[in-house]
């Protein structure tokens, strides 16, 4: 009885799971988040709350609703109310690295789940290599013009991220390191979406009524649900059969748009929070964890659907 009023006691007062049940329930830890408006940012917080009460973690976690200055609100609350450790999902890197470097003058250990920002002065990061995703995706879209016209040539569109956001400029940059090697390859379009649906979908509407048929061949979208977005305003054009569509971290909706032959690939890019949690649980419990540990991938096309599971 009396465990079970600690525990809803805790329940109460935090914004996620509490548990007395291991050596680490006095540990309490934070996680910050971008938003919560997202099916990659609510698997990362079940995910992160699922592993902690199995290890007897408190967590304290906050919304960020879209922008940083209510982050770096949220990071503050926490920190007053006494964290051994900060998870932060990274969104725009200005103005958030400076509130991280502030902790860690304040003696405050933080870590990056998922979405990093680079030489920010966390302990670690869990995520996936942005970067080289990028890079990849560059690769199949240069096979993919080949095979079309028998050489590295033609039109592509590229749907960017939350503008100012590191994960989207290295996806996005990977993939013109690779595309930009070929100069009859154009970028006629490299718009921000924001990484949400709807946006995308205005933002794909808006550029296939300035670039009319036969003027784009692929599109690159920096996450999965701008790519659903961009599919559904390119179905509706009708020009499907001209423009191929891309996207970035597997979901299962994606898996269904690349059966339906709508999407022509994406790549896995976990939400990183059990990983995440395994790692945190290493720091509290004292030991030394890498600066980065990388979440395996795969490319996901119809060739190779079946043999892989979505990332959520």
């Amino acid at each position: 009885m009396f465990n079970t009023k600690l525990m809803q006691i805790a329940a109460a007062t935090t914004l996620a799971f509490g548990c007395v049940a291991s050596a680490l329930a006095a540990d309490t830890i934070g996680l910050s988040q971008e938003s919560l408006d997202h099916p990659w940012l609510a698997t990362q917080r079940k995910q992160i709350n699922d592993a902690a009460a199995a290890a007897g973690v408190r967590v304290l976690a906050t919304d960020g609703q879209g922008n940083v200055a209510g982050q770096i609100a949220g990071i503050e609350d926490m920190e007053s109310k006494g964290i051994k450790l900060l998870l932060v999902q990274a969104g725009k890197a200005e103005g958030l690295r400076q509130e991280l470097a502030s902790l860690k003058e304040r003696g405050v250990q933080y870590m990056f789940v998922g979405k990093p920002i680079e030489n920010a002065g966390a302990i670690t990061m869990v995520s996936g290599d942005n970067r080289a995703l990028g890079v990849d995706a560059g690769q199949y879209i240069v096979e993919t013009l080949t095979k079309k016209y028998g050489k590295p040539k033609g039109n592509i569109v590229l749907l960017e991220g939350i503008p100012g956001d590191e994960t989207s400029v290295n996806r996005i940059g990977g993939v013109t390191s690779v595309t930009g090697k070929s100069t009859d390859i154009k970028v006629i379009a490299k718009q921000p979406a924001d990484y949400r649906r709807p946006k995308a979908y205005a933002v794909m509407q808006n550029i296939l009524q300035a670039h009319p048929a036969g003027t784009v061949d692929l599109v690159f979208a920096a996450n999965g649900e701008m790519a659903l977005g961009a599919i559904q305003a390119i179905k509706e054009s009708g020009r499907s059969s001209e423009i191929k569509v891309l996207g970035l971290d597997g979901q299962k909706e994606e898996f269904e748009a690349i059966r339906a032959g709508d999407e022509a690939a994406t790549w896995l890019y976990p939400p990183a929070g059990t990983e995440s949690m395994a790692v945190a649980i290493k720091i509290l419990k004292g030991e030394k964890v890498p600066p980065k540990v990388v979440l395996p991938t795969v490319r996901v096309t119809k060739e190779n659907i079946d043999s892989v599971k979505p990332a959520f």
